[in-house]
């Protein structure tokens, strides 16, 4: 990778693995993180650490600075405990704002494909349809900020379920009861794939994207976490015989692999 400034908006789960990757590739690497103690961590990999936070609005020391990168990647996760979805969108607009009035370029915004409603059988990034419930209302319309902004440009990452690192799929349903949705197909990919993806991404310079990013697999929910259960033995999850929720939808990734020509490091989530 060229020379070049990036920043990390949440160095997280995702976030921080990917701001190490990049300083790996030759980047010269801005992180941030809402913990304190994180600080001396992000320096001790060669990031350079900064304490923000959102709440709603991104606040915290040398913001100037954090957004002198050409280059702005945003992991603020949509967090499922929030009382009104509309606080992210109020998040998200507070950083479009700082990103639109500084030397930033492109801005990759990690979303979710949880934007699309389960009805739809085979959800492509080109796919018609309208969001089912308020949680992919709020991730639509938080694409768009960064998308139709016309002071930088985006590509939008829509993650399927991300697994591996401290997240088994294993744990996901063991031991419950009860449990719908046994034929649904699951779209997952592994914490690896997902950095890997964005650092390719940036390092092709891709703009104006939108971006499936799910492994090649789709084994039902019943097949994949009763055998993930058992392999970490634990008890497999009991799942309802009539299903419950319906066919569900599959995540095509068709475009990623051939707008990156990325092949997949855990192609199939029973490689997890």
């Amino acid at each position: 990778m060229k020379s070049r400034f990036v920043s990390v908006l949440g160095c997280g789960w995702l976030g921080r693995p990917l701001a190490a990757a990049l300083r790996k590739a030759g980047a010269s690497v801005r992180g941030s993180s809402t913990t304190p103690s994180k600080m001396t961590v992000l320096a001790s990999e060669g990031i350079q650490p900064f304490l923000l936070a959102a709440d709603p609005d991104l606040r915290g020391d040398n913001l100037s600075d954090f957004f002198s990168s050409e280059t702005l990647v945003v992991t603020l996760p949509f967090r499922r405990d929030f009382e009104d979805p509309a606080v992210y969108l109020q998040q998200l607009r507070g950083i479009v704002r700082l990103a639109g009035s500084s030397a930033v370029k492109s801005v990759v915004f990690t979303s979710s494909t949880s934007v699309y409603p389960d009805t739809l059988a085979l959800a492509r990034e080109d796919s018609d349809f309208a969001p089912d419930n308020p949680r992919s209302r709020v991730l639509l319309e938080a694409e768009g900020l960064f998308l139709h902004d016309p002071r930088f440009e985006a590509t939008v990452v829509r993650f399927a379920g991300l697994c591996g690192a401290g997240r088994p799929v294993g744990r996901f349903l063991a031991g419950k009861q009860d449990v719908p949705g046994g034929d649904r197909p699951v779209n997952l990919i592994h914490q690896q794939d997902g950095v890997a993806i964005l650092l390719e991404i940036i390092r092709r310079d891709i703009r104006g994207e939108i971006l499936n990013a799910c492994c090649d697999g789709h084994p039902t929910r019943r097949e994949l976490y009763t055998q993930a259960a058992r392999k970490m033995g634990l008890s497999p999850p009991a799942f309802r015989e009539e299903g419950g929720l319906g066919p569900g939808k599959v995540v095509s990734n068709d475009k990623l692999k051939k707008r990156l020509e990325y092949r997949f490091l855990y192609p199939d989530p029973r490689e997890f």
